[in-house]
């Protein structure tokens, strides 16, 4: 029995229910190229048995089918991974200028969701939310209300005054705002700022409280902060390390807005395992980072093709980043640093697609679909007891989650390709239930 769905439509929200596991039926995939997220080489003339959610069996032989099973010839395509966006910001599917507008939670909430299911349908069926703290957004999205990515949020974004995430106008008084305890509160909860251990402390419990997977500081200046140059060292490394024991003692771990390598270095020898951006860095920051089995999570289309709206402000913070990620590619390679696929875009969600043209300006095929799938699930796994899957991420292996797409052309030999995501994604799956089928 063939099924031929795409439950998203371009322009507008789906608000579709995903089906319940008593309805699912199997789902076996037949005559495909596997690459598994792991291996350069692909598996060729496999099939794949989906049971409800999890990828149950993978082998060359046939495999049994009832009449209730979904059937779908693969046709020799290439079988995947669903990709893993390690730095998003649900809220970048409004641009700076709409954010710092204050709009409404109701009404931001609606460009959520709609950034979301572009993402989804981009093929990326997971994202680490590197900040933002719309809960009802990622509630919505995780009881089935409308169609999104898996979601793994940080919460509010935690800062210095007059660090990365002090998004405030100078005449604004420094104690406005103030939610209980004297954390302050900015965009109506999009960012945290918390000055000394107790405050970072009780800056990390909230966003753990409301139900963060992973805790997100800034140590280092920014582009869209205006109190901020780029080469600023944010929060003391006491501080720093107090984020970091917040964390553990849930289980999980920290990431960290750093651009430069001294504000990575400060992060690092004080316990932070996620280094955010991470584009000017040198061999000493790299080789301690690999010491300490760091994940690093650069980014390329946001500075090689900056938002519009960035005015001279922007672009002059801009240039040393994109300058510096030549060199700092070279030394992840170097070193064989693990490395991450994230984007960071604001204001344009369809910017996403662009990362793997311009990732592939510094790296092959093979690491670029590495970054954006097994590594992203290997990172995941750092947030302990709160991971909240039976299965692995980034992966097709049995037992893994039935996270799959299947490609038109080959992304082993071109990457780019997956920019084409419209044209070469005839078949994405997220929680073994499937969002665009063109196979039949």
């Amino acid at each position: 029995m063939g099924l031929s769905v795409n439950l998203f439509e371009t322009n507008m929200i789906s608000f579709t229910n995903t089906p319940s596991e008593a309805a699912r039926s199997n789902i076996v995939i037949t005559n495909v190229r596997i690459f598994d997220g792991e291996s350069e080489e692909l598996r060729e003339g496999m099939n794949v048995l989906v049971e409800k959610n999890v990828i149950k069996k993978i082998q060359a032989a046939s495999l049994p089918c009832t009449q209730n099973d979904t059937v779908i010839d693969g046709k020799g395509h290439v079988l995947m991974p669903g990709m893993i966006n390690s730095h998003f910001h649900m809220i970048g599917a409004m641009s700076a200028q709409m954010l710092f507008s204050n709009p409404t939670k109701d009404y931001r909430a609606f460009w959520l969701a709609r950034g979301l299911q572009e993402t989804l349908m981009q093929g990326i069926t997971t994202i680490r939310d590197a900040g933002g703290n719309d809960w009802g957004v990622v509630r919505a999205a995780e009881e089935g209300m409308f169609n999104a990515p898996r979601i793994f949020a940080s919460g509010a974004l935690i800062s210095q005054t007059s660090g990365h995430f002090d998004f405030r106008h100078t005449h604004i008084p420094p104690d406005s705002g103030q939610l209980s305890g004297g954390v302050t509160s900015l965009l109506d909860g999009i960012s945290y700022i918390a000055d000394g251990v107790d405050a970072v402390r009780k800056a990390a419990r909230e966003c753990l409280r409301q139900g963060a997977k992973q805790i997100k500081i800034a140590s280092g200046g920014g582009i869209i902060s205006k109190a901020d140059p780029i080469h600023t060292l944010q929060y003391s490394a006491e501080e720093v390390r107090a984020a970091v024991e917040v964390a553990e003692s849930w289980g999980t771990y920290v990431a960290s807005h750093a651009y430069t390598a001294e504000s990575a270095i400060r992060d690092i020898e004080n316990g932070v395992m996620s280094i955010e951006h991470a584009s000017i860095m040198n061999d000493h920051a790299v080789s301690l980072g690999v010491e300490k089995e760091v994940w690093w999570s650069p980014q390329t289309v946001v500075f090689l093709h900056p938002p519009e709206g960035w005015g001279e402000a922007e672009r002059k913070k801009l240039a040393p980043v994109a300058e510096g990620l030549e060199k700092t590619f070279e030394l992840f390679r170097q070193y064989n640093a693990k490395v991450l696929f994230g984007t960071d875009c604001f204001g344009n969600m369809d910017d996403q697609h662009l990362e793997f043209v311009y990732r592939s300006r510094f790296f092959p095929p093979f690491e670029i679909l590495r970054h954006a799938t097994s590594n992203g699930g290997k990172a995941l796994r750092m947030c302990g007891k709160l991971y909240p899957y039976s299965g692995d991420l980034g992966v097709i292996r049995e037992g893994a989650m039935a996270d799959m797409l299947i490609v038109k052309n080959n992304p082993l030999e071109d990457a780019t390709i997956l920019s084409n995501y419209e044209e070469q994604l005839l078949l994405i799956m997220k929680d073994g239930c499937l969002y665009k089928n063109l196979l039949g």
